[in-house]
């Protein structure tokens, strides 16, 4: 269980530590019962020294203990243990990544409206991981009605903060994308149910692979759907895609001018269109 909690164990023991005699009676008679006297009585002779720090409280007797501590915690340390558990299995939200098309925006922005349809609509438990339901249920005692308000307490001002942010965000980003002054740009945004990414682009020729190649090679059809693909899917694909937007025209246009660069290029990126197309090839 101590696994479980994570750095909330500490915060249990420090409460363990500081019971109240009649409290501690309690807790170590319920300790007697289930792991036998003598290790009662060790650890109430081992008490004081425990808190004073002479004897260290661990392994065994800490695991045991922390499964009875619970019960005699007031609320606000219940809460502040929570807390802890939220902060240890903190989930990951899944990716999710949305292409804008500079030059026809619409439907790019149809599917950022979902997601801030999906952002306000969201039920913040149901995303949480089931252990850390299970760690709830366990601080208050099997209460699942008391457990789930507890949680949803314990994550509302995170779960809001985030929605409102991504909220304003996005709005933002629509607003200045509509604009028509922005040429490309990488956008990441965390909301209560995804990592959202939004790559905004004017559609483009692959600059570098069309001058080496030709528009229609094998070549440049590979490169252009490794990035259409694949790239697009991780950071820093995206920051790349929108620097070669930025960048490209200029990169193809010095190639076209010195017979060395572009002859250079072309034997470099066939090598990676050569790549590209293997690892294609292996995943159908």
């Amino acid at each position: 269980m101590s696994g479980l909690l994570g750095d909330g164990v500490w915060d249990i023991r420090s409460a363990f530590l500081s019971l109240n005699d009649d409290a501690l009676d309690q807790i170590l008679d319920d300790y007697s019962q289930i792991h036998g006297a003598p290790a009662a009585q060790y650890a109430r002779r081992t008490y004081s020294k425990w808190k004073d720090g002479s004897t260290k409280l661990s392994g065994q007797t800490m695991e045991r203990l922390v499964e009875l501590v619970p019960l005699y915690l007031e609320s606000t340390q219940r809460h502040n243990v929570l807390l802890k558990v939220l902060k240890k299995h903190k989930r990951i939200p899944p990716s999710q990544t949305i292409r804008v098309n500079i030059k026809e925006p619409q439907e790019g922005f149809r599917q950022i409206d979902e997601a801030l349809s999906s952002i306000q609509t969201t039920d913040a438990l149901a995303y949480l991981p089931e252990h850390v339901m299970d760690a709830a249920k366990w601080l208050y005692d099997d209460d699942v009605t008391a457990a789930r308000s507890m949680l949803a307490e314990s994550i509302k001002i995170e779960t809001d903060m985030l929605r409102d942010n991504a909220i304003r965000e996005l709005g933002l980003m629509r607003r200045t994308l509509s604009s028509g002054q922005v040429k490309s740009a990488n956008y990441s945004v965390e909301t209560p149910v995804s990592r959202l990414h939004v790559i905004a682009y004017n559609p483009s020729k692959c600059y570098v692979a069309t001058v080496c190649f030709g528009e229609s090679a094998d070549e440049t059809k590979a490169l252009r759907c490794w990035r259409d693909q694949v790239l697009i899917n991780y950071r820093i694909g995206r920051e790349f895609i929108v620097w070669y937007y930025q960048h490209g025209e200029q990169l193809a246009d010095i190639a076209n001018r010195n017979l060395m660069i572009r002859l250079s290029s072309q034997f470099a990126i066939g090598m990676l269109a050569k790549w590209v197309q293997r690892r294609g090839s292996k995943h159908e």
